[in-house]
């Protein structure tokens, strides 16, 4: 006597399906639909990097006046003595920790553009770096970031994948278009996707059919759900195609540039990538903290733009160092400094750029309300760099007025 066969399993609830797919979709926000179909083909347009010092760097710590009186006297305790300094010319300097790049720039390859803020500036961590990220003064409601919208209106190049922030669980502002966002990556391991228990990816493409066959939010998040795996799968492929570089120091922030290098090799690779590097908000006991930050910061932006080098890709890469604000001239009760206003931006860049330094030394005696005043706007340069170098039209992306801050050559 045969054996019946088991009864075929119930169809799964909405809620089940929701939850399969939720787990697909986790990868990370897309853009979306252009995603879907962005082709993997040889890019050898240029790409950005941009290195956010979160918290507010101490710019004055970081890019050193020494031979300035004003500086010493605004500074009893956290002035740098002029000999640990990196000397960049007769008068100012580098934190010593950031001694790595001093090749760099003998090199020819690196700029530093003082004071670089906006009008009427904000001491909020989070307004300022929305004014940085939105590439508007007056807000937006909702805001939305300048490559989040750039992306949104196709102005980025077509085939290739979308920004990408690594090392975050959330598209930053930056990324933030009004109904599509750029890509985020935590690490490789993000890219292997874990199907949900009682199920495999077979699972997981099933009810994503089914979903997409229902219609309605289901079926929105279906189409999510399968474009973020198969992109990922996508991204997967092509970085094991990609060696990275193996002259790197073990620390997180290393890492996350190791993994930029490999992405900016790739086929189709993101124009834009983002990331972070956090800790800078520095108002009690600030020496030791801040040289830890200059010192990770140092050691993996050089190993970064040696590897680069290896290939010639750095001679397509734009590299930005900058942050909300930086800090006030004057040192705290605390062995610490308080928010600011304007700081120094770096750059790096194998070709194209015009190296040296932008913008005359801080005037210590001309401040505005105990901060330096901007010698540069944020959203010129930024709407410079995408306009001189990415080649995107930024029409409509910034509220600055006209300006460039002649940070690339002509």
């Amino acid at each position: 006597m045969k054996t019946p066969p088991p009864p075929p399993p119930p169809p799964p609830s909405r809620r089940d399906t929701l939850r399969v797919l939720g787990s697909l979709a986790a990868l990370g926000p897309l853009g979306l639909p252009r995603l879907a179909e962005a082709a993997l083909q040889t890019e050898g347009g240029r790409r950005l990097v941009l290195l956010y010092l979160e918290g507010g760097n101490d710019g004055l710590n970081t890019v050193v006046p020494f031979e300035d009186d004003r500086y010493h006297r605004a500074r009893p305790r956290l002035r740098l003595d002029p000999a640990s300094v990196l000397r960049l010319d007769e008068q100012t300097g580098l934190h010593p920790g950031l001694a790595p790049l001093e090749a760099v720039w003998k090199e020819g390859r690196m700029a530093v553009l003082r004071d670089v803020g906006y009008p009427r500036p904000d001491r909020s961590h989070f307004v300022s770096r929305d004014i940085w990220h939105c590439g508007r003064r007056e807000l937006p409601d909702p805001p939305t970031g300048f490559l989040g919208r750039a992306w949104e209106e196709g102005r980025l190049p077509a085939g290739a994948l979308p920004p990408m922030a690594l090392g975050e669980a959330e598209a930053p502002r930056i990324l933030r278009g009004t109904e599509v966002t750029g890509l985020t990556l935590r690490d490789l391991d993000s890219l292997a996707l874990k199907a949900p228990p009682g199920g495999g990816l077979e699972a997981l493409r099933a009810a994503a059919r089914e979903a997409e066959a229902a219609g309605g939010l289901a079926a929105r998040i279906a189409r999510t759900a399968r474009a973020s795996y198969e992109t990922s799968e996508r991204i997967r492929q092509a970085l094991e195609r990609v060696p990275g570089g193996d002259d790197y120091p073990g620390e997180p922030l290393a890492a996350r540039l190791r993994l930029a290098a490999r992405l900016l090799r790739i086929e189709g690779g993101p124009p834009v990538v983002w990331l972070r590097h956090g800790g800078f908000d520095t108002h009690a006991v600030q020496s030791g903290t801040h040289a830890a930050l200059l010192g990770q910061l140092g050691r993996a932006l050089a190993a970064f733009l040696r590897d680069l080098a290896t290939d010639g890709t750095d001679r397509r890469t734009l590299v930005l160092v900058y942050s909300e604000f930086g800090r006030r001239v004057q040192e705290n009760g605390s062995q610490g400094t308080d928010h600011g206003a304007a700081g120094p931006v770096l750059a790096f860049a194998g070709e194209g750029l015009q190296a040296g330094f932008h913008g005359q030394p801080p005037d210590l005696d001309d401040l505005q309300d105990g901060d330096l005043r901007h010698q540069f706007d944020c959203r010129q340069l930024f709407r410079e760099i995408l306009e001189d170098w990415l080649g995107v039209p930024a029409r409509g992306l910034f509220d600055a007025p006209a300006g460039r801050t002649g940070l690339l050559a002509s």
